[in-house]
């Protein structure tokens, strides 16, 4: 198996063209990504400063006594109508809203102004505003129907954008997450029954910190792992395009003639694919890191962190060579071999977050990165570099090996018998 490793090694070592590209493409596209995001993170969103119109068209005492009217209209005791009357009286919709922007925290970025709808119209069109939030008539009694009543919501919050921006879209998703605690909030008050004349436990606007140790990660850092890994793919298909040369050459047929196992020549493969993937990912972190400063201040448990991640997400990657050697041996069109390889390799980049962060995306995508070799290393790395060892390793890993073992077995499957090649 030796003497198969040893070669595999050797031909890729004496194409120059291509072990160029394989280690300096990936340093360069990340000299130029250094340049162009150096020191904005990834959850970064810069010098934001919004300014909200705020129309508030709707009046507490009218959306309580609606509410009064509405229980009085329903077959329930005196009494249980002055118990609803008096939790409701509690409850403020409108004044909960306005203390939200109140928040020091997001009162330094978005600077919300209440004015009347004419207004707010005429200045989001003339660029004054980015946004407009609008509390319609009736919110407070379709809010207090909602909580409880259950009755359905007839007049919603009204959010309003001229132009979609990074700032009014975390705008709408504060929004959103405040107004889902809101009613959660709410609901649990009215099943509980509150204490007298306390307003209900309501979250807090601004920033909440998961981990004080957490360190938000560079896009320059992200992009490093996800190109690195990229490139690093694409060296699976690399080392299967060498079949190509051996199977027209007929030298795979004379390694059959030695009496040689085939699950030597495709473990030979397999074996170099890790090397070299070793290697170009090991490299492209070293010397970034040298010359572009990635990673400052890096302990060495750092770099022994990033040597496990590596060292396994390259098993992954040696296992996929595997499928693509026995599919390169059994296919006749060469073309459409290396097209095939192309898609799965783009396929797991695009799902795996290697040309930009999942985040935005649905949940669905999010948990189908994570059953991909180049998800679970880019997700690891994020939080190995937030986190440092204070994540667990081992699901992540068990992945990567998993991926590794899974993608072996098929590459044996698919690997042609003897006299069938």
């Amino acid at each position: 198996m030796f003497s198969f490793i040893k070669k595999d090694l050797l031909v890729f070592w004496r194409d120059r063209k291509e072990v160029l590209i394989s280690l300096l493409a990936p340093i360069l596209i990340l000299v130029v990504l250094h340049v162009a995001f150096s020191g904005i993170s990834v959850k970064d969103a810069g010098e934001m400063d919004l300014r909200v119109g705020l129309i508030l068209e709707d009046d507490k005492a009218t959306g309580l006594k609606q509410f009064e009217e509405a229980l009085l209209e329903m077959d329930l005791r005196e009494i249980e109508i002055d118990a609803m009357m008096e939790q409701a009286e509690t409850l403020s919709p409108i004044g909960i809203m306005v203390k939200l922007f109140e928040d020091p925290e997001l009162s330094s970025w978005i600077h919300t102004i209440e004015m009347n709808e004419e207004e707010a119209q005429k200045q989001i069109e003339n660029g004054e505003l980015d946004a407009i939030i609008k509390i319609p008539e009736g919110f407070t009694y379709d809010v207090l129907g909602k909580v409880m009543l259950d009755e359905p919501v007839e007049t919603p919050i009204r959010f309003q954008i001229e132009e979609h921006s990074l700032e009014t879209d975390i705008l709408a998703g504060v929004i959103d997450n405040y107004m889902e605690a809101l009613n959660f909030q709410f609901a649990l008050s009215a099943v509980t029954g509150g204490e007298e004349g306390s307003e209900p436990a309501l979250p807090q606007g601004g920033r909440e910190v998961i981990k004080e140790n957490a360190v938000e990660i560079e896009l320059a850092q992200y992009y490093t792992i996800g190109m690195s890994s990229l490139f690093a793919l694409f060296i699976a298909a690399t080392v299967a395009a060498k079949t190509v040369t051996e199977k027209r050459e007929r030298v795979f047929n004379r390694i059959l003639l030695t009496n040689s196992r085939p699950f030597s020549y495709l473990m030979g493969k397999v074996i170099s694919t890790f090397c070299m993937a070793w290697i170009q990912l090991m490299l492209v972190f070293v010397v970034t890191d040298l010359m572009l400063g990635i990673f400052p201040e890096k302990s060495t448990e750092f770099w022994l962190g990033i040597i496990v991640i590596v060292t396994f997400f390259s098993l992954s990657i040696s296992g996929l060579s595997a499928i693509f050697t026995s599919l390169t041996i059994r296919m006749h069109n060469i073309n459409t071999a290396n097209g095939l390889f192309t898609m799965v390799v783009m396929g797991f980049a695009a799902l795996g977050g290697n040309f930009f962060s999942l985040e935005q995306f649905p949940e669905w995508v999010q948990a189908l990165s994570q059953w991909t070799p180049t998800g679970v290393v880019i997700d690891l790395f994020t939080e190995f570099s937030q986190n440092g060892n204070a994540i667990s390793f081992a699901v992540p890993l068990m992945k990567q090996f998993g991926f590794f073992i899974g993608f072996l077995v098929i590459g044996i499957l698919l690997f042609p018998e003897r006299g069938k090649s």
